[in-house]
């Protein structure tokens, strides 16, 4: 019988799903698995939705003290794995799988997308008491992240996605790689197609797969696409769900003329949307929380052979030398060079595309990911 790993997440309805789905299936062939959480929301991630058998657990008042101690029971007795991974620093998932340890002995690691408690680190003393007194029946607020990053002391080992999580948390850096086989140039006539229906033939078209969120900074890479339009018919399309940020942005005046929003996209259909773009944007701004940050995007990004915009931030630097374009936050001037470079040299930019994928299938590639964390987990926990 294969040895059982459980994944943790804080809510179903989260974006935390999408990592978890990944790492799931670069375990699946060598260990027997399950997704368990809450639907604090009501429902899954609608970008994740399909294809996995998750275990949702009945707490939909988990994020409200008294509810949520039984909802840390009822997390923990619905978890079965012979190893658990918690999914963030976070409540309700930490807890629970650590109260999974501590009731049949389970191994728990924690894995950290992110620094959690950057935004309380970030409060002044009088934010501090204004948080306690307003949110202390909610312990998925920012407020308890110091308590639950306390805790991880607890874990038998902790993974995390850059060198700074790795830094403050003593934690094995395993990159969330792309599976470069999905993520891969597509055919023309296929993106010509899709080009059409959305009414972008002839453009120059900037796209960002995913979800934007503000910590991302994506105004900037607006403002310099903006400052391009005298010259070159830009466009940016964000290929995710409509949410305030998305909203905040397009109500902008100067940026409605060339910013369009697909709305909600299943992952299995990101691809052939990420193959549209003459330059794929990889935003991130210079914050705290943003420093702990690796978005995958990067990497399905270098997976699609496609010239690639990003900020000077994180491990960005590291991951794209050699194969992409990078500037400071926030700076819209350099943004605009470098987007002007990609569009008024084809050729050059294609190369530096080809250098990007062919260093993705070194590096970064989800069979690499997969191979450093099996070999992490044999560690701690052998498949049977």
């Amino acid at each position: 019988m294969k040895t059982k790993i459980s994944f943790l997440v804080p809510d179903l309805g989260s974006n935390i799903l999408g990592a978890t789905r990944r790492l799931a299936g670069f375990l699946q062939a060598e260990y027997e698995v399950e997704i368990v959480g809450p639907c604090l929301g009501g429902k899954t991630n609608a970008m994740y939705a399909d294809g996995f058998p998750y275990k949702v657990v009945d707490t939909p008042r988990a994020y409200r003290i008294p509810e949520y101690f039984a909802a840390v029971r009822a997390l923990a007795e619905a978890t079965t794995g012979d190893l658990v991974i918690a999914m963030k620093a976070y409540a309700p998932s930490l807890p629970a799988a650590l109260r999974v340890r501590k009731r049949r002995g389970a191994k728990v690691i924690a894995y950290l997308d992110e620094w959690d408690g950057a935004t309380a680190a970030s409060w002044a003393f009088s934010e501090r008491i204004r948080h306690l007194l307003r949110d202390w029946p909610h312990p998925v607020d920012d407020l308890y992240a110091p308590h639950w990053e306390r805790r991880l002391r607890e874990c038998d080992a902790i993974i995390g996605t850059t060198t700074f999580l790795a830094r403050r948390f003593n934690a094995t850096r395993i990159h969330l790689g792309a599976d470069t086989d999905f993520f891969a140039p597509r055919p023309a006539d296929e993106t010509a197609a899709l080009r059409h229906s959305l009414g972008l033939d002839g453009t120059k078209l900037v796209v960002f797969g995913g979800v934007l969120r503000r910590h991302k900074g994506a105004e900037s890479y607006l403002e310099a696409l903006a400052k391009l339009r005298p010259h070159h018919d830009v466009h940016c399309l964000v290929v995710g769900p409509r949410n305030d940020e998305v909203g905040h942005l397009l109500a902008k005046p100067r940026f409605q003329p060339f910013c369009h929003c697909t709305g909600a996209v299943s992952w299995t259909e990101m691809p052939k949307y990420l193959a549209l773009a003459d330059a794929l944007m990889v935003p991130l701004s210079d914050s705290l929380m943003a420093r702990s940050q690796m978005p995958c995007k990067v990497f399905e990004a270098m997976a699609m052979q496609k010239p690639i915009v990003s900020t000077a931030i994180s491990d960005l630097p590291e991951i794209l030398d050699g194969c992409g374009w990078l500037a400071p936050p926030g700076d819209s001037d350099a943004l605009a060079t470098a987007f002007a470079d990609i569009f008024d040299h084809p050729a050059a930019a294609a190369a530096r595309a080809v250098a990007a994928r062919d260093k993705c299938l070194r590096l970064y590639s989800a069979r690499r990911s997969q191979t450093d964390l099996l070999a992490f987990l044999s560690q701690l926990s052998p498949p049977a």
